[in-house]
This record gives C-alpha cells, structure tokens and sequence, in this order.
C-alpha cells in the first residue's frame, strides 16, 4: 500500500494532473480536492478539477471552487488523475476507464477496496483533508491561507465539528496550525451551518414530521421523494446533514435516510451513534463508508428497500448489541 512518500514520487514526473472526488461532494472532498490542486500548481503542475456533480451552495465559499468543472464527461489525457475521498468507481465517471497513465486514490474510509496499485488508505485519519496535509508537509509545501482554509473545511465537516468518535487530538492539533495559517472557523461554520435557506427548513420540517422508529427505539428513519422536493422548491443538496437530526434522537443507535434518486431507485444514509459498526452493513448493501457512517444506492419500490435496509439494520444491531 502507498503512502505520502510514494505518492509524491510517483506525481514528480507528471506535469498533467486531474483530481476528481465521489458524487455528491461533501466538505472533505471538495477542501482535500482544492487544497490539493492549489499544491500542485505550487509545483509547476497543470491540474484539472473535475466532479460528476457541482459544488453544493454551501460549500462555494470555498476559494476557487468555481475552477471545479462538472458533468458526466470528461475531455482529455493526463499523466495522473487523482481520486480523493473514495474509491474510484464512485466518482461516477469514466467507467473503469480511466484517461491517465498514473492512477493515485487517496482515501480514508475503510471500506475502500484499493483498486489501484497506488493507492494510500489510512482509516486512522479524521478526513481526507488530514492526508492531505500529511502530503503537502511530506512534500515541504508552505500551506497558504486558501490551502488551510480547504483542509480546515474538511477536517471541520467530517468529524461533525468535532463532535464525531473520529475526532482526534491529531486532528485537533493540525486544525489549529491551519487556523494559525489563516482558516477562518467562523467563515466555514457560517456557511456550512448557519446560512439555510428558508425552503430547506420547511422541506425539513416535513421530513421529520414522518419521521418514524422501530418498535425497540434503537432504529429510526425519514424519507425523501422527488414529490417532497417538487412540493418545496428543493433538490437533493438541501437533505446534507438531515440524517443527524434522525440520529439525535434519544435512544436511536442508527438513523437511516431514503433519499429518492429516480422512479425506482433511492440513496441511502446510515449514521450510527457508535456502539454499531456499519462498515460491513454498506458493503453488505453495495456501499462504502466508515464505523459511523456510511450509504449506498439501491434500486427498487421504496418498499421493498426499507424492508431489505431495515431488515439488514436490525440484524446488525442485534448481533452487534444483544436484546
């Protein structure tokens, strides 16, 4: 398995670089893919940014993200292309065939299944965004205040504000060098929690109004469908972070969103407060993700997917927690 070392000798040669992250991007993706682009071109690289999706409106506070194109194709060969935050086939692109001669994925979620050679997985870190700064100090890159602003971003958004079991002291201790080099903590908690738009709440108000919990407390789950988002002047980028509401609750171990992607099909989120290990769940279920949290995407009648989701969550909690 690769590690700092071996990604920045492999990158030495390469003078075309294109970076691209999971669909639906997160903080810790688009932060790690911006402070990573930003280092390159420090040195000398030509680097493209590209993503299925677009930057969701909360996150384009962020410097130079309107560099990040999106869209399902992509134009062009490079000596490198970069996969950050998952595994390559979630990018949603390219469908295994990749346009570059070097293949890097760099990612902490241990459910990752290192496709490619020169893969670096470290499931100890709190974010991809750690990695990366990990990466710039392995390559004596200076992180300016646009770089600690990205990688601040994303340490700050994949440990819940540093509420999360995957808040580190390490973690800690890099957030306040970046902050020392200029991120600004309130800037990235304004826009990311505090900035909502009106139609968001109402959708969210109605979300968990039908919230609903398995007869033993331990389990509880909300819905979302094109209908809602039709009924509210919404779309898919304003459910981030619903599924913790649903995990607040008190009593519930995990919290499940069905998220409608199609007639027929629904993505899933799985967040668990701790005691219940999802990891292998998603896989079971054709996902990814980390101990507390993880997804999937099914296909099927809303239905006939919460029974087979609520099933394999029940299972998990028994084993995992007794009666």
């Amino acid at each position: 398995m690769s590690d700092p070392r071996t990604i920045i000798a492999a990158l030495q040669s390469c003078n075309t670089i294109l970076i691209s992250v999971h669909k639906s991007p997160d903080g810790d993706a688009l932060g790690s893919q911006l402070a990573l682009m930003l280092a390159l071109e420090k040195m000398g690289k030509t680097v493209t940014a590209h993503n299925l999706d677009p930057v969701p409106e909360i996150y384009r506070f962020l410097p130079h993200q309107a560099r990040i194109a999106s869209g399902p194709v992509v134009t062009g060969r490079f000596d490198a292309m970069i996969v950050l935050d998952s595994d390559p086939p979630r990018t949603g692109l390219f469908a295994g065939d990749y346009p570059a001669a070097k293949l890097i994925n760099i990612d902490h979620h241990i459910t990752n299944p290192r496709l490619w050679p020169l893969t670096w997985l470290d499931a100890a870190a709190s974010a991809t965004g750690e990695m990366i700064y990990k990466l710039l100090l392995e390559a004596g890159l200076p992180i300016d205040r646009d770089m600690a602003l990205c990688l601040y971003t994303s340490i700050f958004t994949d440990t819940g504000s540093f509420r999360y079991s995957n808040t580190s002291p390490e973690c800690m201790r890099i957030s306040a060098t970046l902050l020392e080099a200029g991120a600004d903590p309130w800037l990235v908690t304004e826009n990311v929690y505090e900035s909502y738009s009106f139609n968001r709440l109402k959708l969210l108000g109605t979300v968990l109004g039908d919230m609903e919990r398995s007869p033993d407390k331990r389990m509880a789950w909300v819905v979302v469908t094109d209908e809602l988002f039709h009924k509210t002047g919404t779309t898919a980028e304003d459910t981030d972070n619903f599924v913790n509401y649903v995990r607040s609750v008190s009593g519930v171990e995990v919290a499940i969103l069905f998220r409608q992607t199609a007639q027929k099909q629904y993505k899933i989120s799985l967040r668990s407060k701790g005691r219940v290990d999802l990891s292998s769940l998603a896989q079971a279920l054709g996902g990814g993700g980390h101990k507390n949290a993880a997804g999937s995407t099914l296909d099927g009648t809303l239905e006939d997917i919460k029974r087979k989701v609520l099933g394999e969550v029940a299972k998990v909690i028994l084993s995992q927690m007794g009666n």
